[in-house]
């Protein structure tokens, strides 16, 4: 099958998936609507929480922008804070594009107009793939026990799963196993490359980075909860959000987990909180969306003059008009 043919097909599955997810969560809140007796007897507002909330967003967004400067690092390369920041949002467009390589194509493409080679970039979009999944998945371990009693496969087996495949992602940052993944994406590219070799230990020392940010997601959401009234407890709760990020990050066909994450929420929190008022778990779910989308917008808007750029050369920036003349997998120092 011709690429442009498979990505017709994802393109199509993420439309059709969006929009019965949008039909499913706006039914299920316009219920929760008319059996709360209208929208003013749902919606309990607290400022204060709220503003709380936001917070501890804005700490889970700076934390991520900075996710970028620490993989590259990893891989030998030297963007500082400022330019990882800016690279990690500049290029967090591209996720809302069905295919989930957008947002890596263009946070290579920044990258290599910032000084970093083929094979530095190339390694951080490696590492972070492993991270991101990785740190997801060790915090919503606490999770495992009530999403495997629903699904029906047992506690005992879901936790085996949950963390036999903890290990396997832990052991890929193993030097030896690390080496011959990136070997293979060379042969497969067709290219030659240069990797930097670190310890084992140096690799894990990343990944309480990753655990942190999605920590500060799941308090955020935790309290933003609070602030609409749904009393959601601690722990698990801390862990709801991180969990559906995780799915929609994992959903190819869902442009920017647009659908898979929302709906992962609302079965989350009813799993949680069984007596959930009806329509506050989807109400959540879309607030968090929205939420975290302005956030994101925010993050974007700052990026253009920490880049040291204007949005009016993002498109010539990402079709890599600019970038520095090597050759791919230069074998530069990485």
């Amino acid at each position: 099958m011709r690429k442009d043919h498979r990505t017709s097909i994802i393109t199509l599955v993420g439309i059709v998936f969006v929009a019965v997810s949008i039909w499913f969560l706006g039914k299920s809140f316009l219920q929760g609507v008319h059996e709360a007796g209208g929208i003013g007897n749902l919606l309990h507002f607290n400022v204060p929480l709220f503003l709380a909330a936001s917070v501890v967003m804005s700490g889970h967004l700076t934390l991520a922008g900075y996710t970028w400067t620490v993989v590259t690092g990893i891989a030998g390369g030297h963007l500082g804070f400022r330019k990882g920041f800016s690279i990690h949002f500049l290029s967090q467009i591209g996720k809302y594009v069905p295919g989930k390589v957008w947002a890596a194509m263009g946070k290579f493409t920044l990258s290599r107009n910032s000084g970093l080679t083929t094979s530095q970039t190339g390694q951080g979009l490696v590492l972070e793939t492993v991270f991101i999944v990785l740190g997801c998945l060790i915090t919503t371990l606490p999770l495992i026990p009530l999403t495997a009693r629903d699904s029906g496969i047992g506690v005992f087996a879901g936790m085996a799963v949950a963390i036999g495949l903890a290990l396997v992602l832990v052991m890929l940052l193993h030097p030896s196993v690390f080496r011959k993944i990136t070997s293979l994406a060379a042969r497969v590219m067709r290219s030659q490359y240069t990797l930097t070799e670190r310890s084992f230990s140096e690799m894990l020392r990343t990944l309480p980075v990753y655990i942190a940010v999605f920590i500060a997601l799941g308090v955020a959401y935790w309290l933003m909860c609070l602030s609409f009234g749904l009393d959601l407890p601690l722990l698990p709760g801390i862990f709801v959000y991180p969990a559906a990020m995780g799915i929609g990050y994992l959903a190819i066909f869902a442009p920017g987990g647009l659908g898979a994450r929302e709906l992962t929420t609302v079965w989350l929190v009813h799993l949680i909180v069984p007596g959930c008022e009806p329509g506050l778990a989807e109400l959540t779910a879309v607030v968090a969306r929205l939420w975290i989308t302005l956030g994101e917008a925010i993050a974007f808007g700052v990026s253009f003059p920490m880049y040291g750029t204007g949005p009016s050369s993002l498109k010539k920036l990402l079709t890599g008009s600019n970038s520095p003349d090597r050759e791919p997998f230069d074998g530069d120092e990485g």
